[in-house]
């Protein structure tokens, strides 16, 4: 009997790639190859804190494995124990990921690389050189050798302070300069995959903007603002938000592009139908085989109004206070992000994102004021 595909999710017990992972179980083959998403508005409960899987798919041909790659360390989180009762799920460690692979009777599907230091106050490089380009080069170079498609996670700190744009197209890659460690990591790697002359067959590198949802406490201090408010409306009746550090903009207004975290998902699975469909995309110029993704709304929302949202979604009275911007991080903050969405839409995503009070509404009520 031949052993199933599969496809292979790093960072699966982090924020963004749980939800990805989900997804996926909750797919088939037929699902995964057809480059049109779907339209409609998902609908039903949202998964519980553990979530018993059985096979999904629609039939024996249809099915296929999962890789969950992650820190040993991320073990004890309740985003691992999520998908503990699925047969479908193979665990593996991150630093055991390539000698697996090695070892398989064949490559999988596709990799979708989530797996990173996402922290904008670390200040030791080797940790991004290991987690965030080191482990991206290594993946690159074993899809380029295989012929695996390859998803992985840039990010909008790449673009900096805004002064220069948010295009992601490969001709303005080198105009930017990060504000701090995690968005230079990965700008780096953005920078070494359009030198590579050896490209997996399909390529895309995400870059994600202010990304807010469920499944996210176990990020601490870099989980979104909603996950903070709601912590401190439902104890203290009081959003406290950043005062701004610059005349354009007045205290709380400072303004970013905020994308709830399904639809970061909803992209990610048309940009694997489109490697997996057997049609090859309309790219960009000046590109080999792949490109960077902007995943975001394309308009902004100032802090003010996430806090409104969140107070709203909790029908408690709005009040906000303001504070000073901690020393830490005032050097790198981004007063204005918005995504420019011409090459996503190129790749034929035509699906509107969902609207900051909507999003931040489901995900308090249906998440967090249940404890999720």
């Amino acid at each position: 009997m031949n052993p199933a595909p599969y496809i292979v999710v790093t960072g699966a017990h982090g924020f963004v790639g749980n939800h990805i992972l989900e997804k996926l179980l909750m797919s088939d083959l037929a699902t995964l190859r057809s480059p049109v998403p779907d339209q409609g508005v998902e609908v039903g409960k949202p998964a519980g804190s553990q979530v018993r899987f059985s096979q999904q798919a629609a039939s024996a041909s249809q099915v296929f494995d999962l890789w969950a790659v992650d820190l040993p360390e991320s073990a004890a989180r309740a985003t691992a124990h999520r998908f503990a009762q699925s047969s479908r799920v193979r665990i593996v460690f991150h630093k055991e990921l390539i000698d697996a692979l090695r070892a398989a009777p064949q490559p999988p599907l596709a990799i979708i690389h989530n797996g990173a230091c996402s922290s904008t106050v670390e200040r030791d490089p080797a940790v991004f050189a290991e987690l965030n380009v080191g482990s991206s080069q290594a993946l690159w170079k074993y899809c380029s050798e295989n012929g695996v498609p390859f998803i992985y996670a840039s990010s909008a700190a790449v673009y900096g302070d805004g002064l220069k744009g948010f295009s992601d197209l490969p001709e303005n890659c080198a105009q930017y300069r990060s504000l701090n460690l995690y968005g230079q990591s990965k700008l780096d790697f953005d920078l070494w995959a359009l030198e590579q002359q050896q490209t997996p067959p399909y390529w895309f590198g995400l870059r994600y903007f202010n990304v807010y949802g469920a499944f996210e406490s176990h990020k601490g201090g870099q989980a979104s603002m909603v996950f903070h408010g709601y912590q401190q409306a439902t104890r203290t009746g009081v959003i406290r938000l950043f005062k701004s550090n610059t005349a354009d903009y007045s205290d709380g207004n400072q303004v970013r592009d905020f994308v709830y975290v399904k639809d970061i998902v909803r992209v990610t699975l048309h940009l694997l139908a489109l490697a997996l469909c057997g049609e090859k995309p309309v790219l960009p110029p000046h590109t080999r085989n792949g490109c960077f993704v902007n995943v975001g709304t394309g308009t902004t929302r100032s802090w003010n109004d996430l806090a409104e949202s969140v107070f709203d979604a909790l029908s408690l009275p709005r009040r906000i206070e303001y504070i000073v911007i901690p020393q830490n991080i005032s050097g790198q903050y981004q007063n204005y992000t918005c995504a420019d969405l011409t090459v996503l839409r190129q790749l034929g995503y035509r699906r509107a994102f969902t609207p900051l009070q909507e999003g931040v509404r489901e995900y308090v009520q249906r998440y967090l004021m249940r404890g999720l």
